[in-house]
């Protein structure tokens, strides 16, 4: 059986790597690695995003290990949210003691005298059926509705389960002071010391992988054989299709998609994303792993410090970070030039204290398309009946774009585990 992979990602590169049939990649930029790519520039080194390699599973672990041998930096968790001027540390309900004391007071009374009553059909009412009016009013809800670039209303309830309840023990200590973590499956996080996060992805590739850069899809259809995949120039033909590429751009591909899976996949809303690199000339960036900033003031929702990862990606002497700008088209941000966008990210970040502008030695802009899907009302039904059409035609979809599930490398790695699996027990 001859498989084609459609999508040269982290997870269709590591779907041919377990794959025992033969199999090609087809990926349209000009190298693998779709959202797990670093980039370089004057000596720094960043990611599209603030990647780190952790994971519930031991056989992920295990392959990330044994990928990577001795490229691996060891890292405890150093996330903190900024909210006004100080420092709170991640996540925000197990660090109350760290806010003012009107503020602690407001977020621990809240929690404990939480009298929420109402129905829970959104993003909002959970956030106060579960932490109450003041962790949702100061963090959760401001912070969430800056990364997802929509109203909270307008979040449906699909991936809260992905969201840690607090014990109340912890929060009532944190508020008192005393030391607490959450999210205690991510507190230590392993990251490569050479090349970025995209060196997991060129440790997939080996001496079997064929994978066929710069070429873009723009017809898949069916023949009495099985599959015919076109650029327009050059004709690949497979026994089975898997699409790893995101699904509002394979749709296009398909000729006799039914208008009802068109419209299914029109209503899966997805965010767009640009990632600024800002470097230092000192080493005032080094003491954090990466920071959250609810304040809607400020464009950026998320910062990330490069050289806390590895110093490999920054210069002796120097510091980096990068800063996470989630876009649409509209919302005034989007329009903004690359050289615009950055003026206002580095003013931002001068404004609060992150960093001090005149500082300021590089930086470095990438734009990404798709970066967040978008739990929206409808999403479930939406992706269903996607999901149904493709398993009907006996293709796989597989990683964050292609299933439309916000999932990371980790889960990305595992699924495409299981799918190679699953198709090597196909004749």
């Amino acid at each position: 059986m001859k498989v084609g992979i459609l999508g040269g990602g982290i997870t269709g590169v590591a779907i041919q790597r377990f794959l025992d049939h033969d199999s090609m990649v087809l990926e349209a930029d000009d190298q693998p690695g779709g959202l797990c790519r670093t980039f370089f520039k004057d000596g720094f080194g960043y990611d599209l995003g603030g990647h780190i390699l952790f994971s519930k599973k031991e056989r992920v672990n295990e392959l990330v290990n044994q990928l990577l041998g001795d490229n691996i930096n060891q890292c405890r968790r150093a996330n903190k949210i900024l909210y006004g001027d100080r420092y709170v540390k991640y996540p925000f309900e197990n660090d109350l003691g760290s806010l003012a004391p009107e503020d602690a007071y407001d977020c621990l009374i809240g929690y404990l005298r939480n009298d929420f009553s109402g129905s829970v059909t959104n993003l909002r009412e959970w956030a106060y059926a579960t932490f109450g009016k003041g962790i949702s009013e100061k963090y959760f809800i401001p912070y969430n509705e800056k990364i997802w670039n929509i109203s909270a209303d307008e979040l449906g309830l699909d991936f809260v389960e992905r969201i840690p309840k607090p014990p109340m023990e912890d929060v009532v200590r944190s508020a008192l002071g005393i030391e607490t973590e959450g999210y205690v499956h991510q507190l230590y996080f392993r990251y490569p010391r050479e090349g970025g996060v995209e060196s997991l992805v060129r440790s997939l590739v080996d001496a079997r992988s064929r994978i066929i850069c710069n070429y873009r899809v723009t017809i898949a259809q069916r023949t009495e054989n099985g599959w015919e995949v076109s650029n327009g120039e050059e004709v690949h033909r497979f026994d089975r299709l898997v699409v790893a590429f995101p699904i509002h751009e394979a749709v296009k591909c398909f000729p006799e998609i039914p208008e009802e899976v068109r419209r299914a996949v029109e209503g899966l809303r997805y965010n767009s994303m640009r990632v600024v690199l800002v470097g230092v000339g000192n080493e005032t960036l080094l003491d954090k792993s990466a920071v959250y900033i609810p304040d809607p003031s400020v464009v950026t929702h998320r910062v990330c410090f490069m050289g806390f990862f590895s110093d490999r990606l920054v210069p002796p002497g120097n510091s980096s970070l990068i800063a996470e700008v989630t876009t649409n088209p509209g919302d005034g941000v989007h329009e903004l030039s690359d050289e615009q966008l950055t003026y206002r990210v580095v003013d931002d970040l001068d404004r609060i204290g992150i960093l001090d502008a005149e500082d300021v030695v590089v930086t470095d802009v990438q734009r990404l398309k798709y970066a967040y899907p978008v739990y929206t009302h409808g999403y479930r039904e939406n992706k269903a009946t996607v999901h149904r059409y493709f398993a009907e035609q006996g293709i796989d979809l597989c990683g964050r774009f292609a299933e439309f599930d916000y999932i990371n490398s980790d889960v990305c790695l595992d699924r495409a585990m299981a799918l190679a699996d699953r198709l090597n027990s196909v004749s």
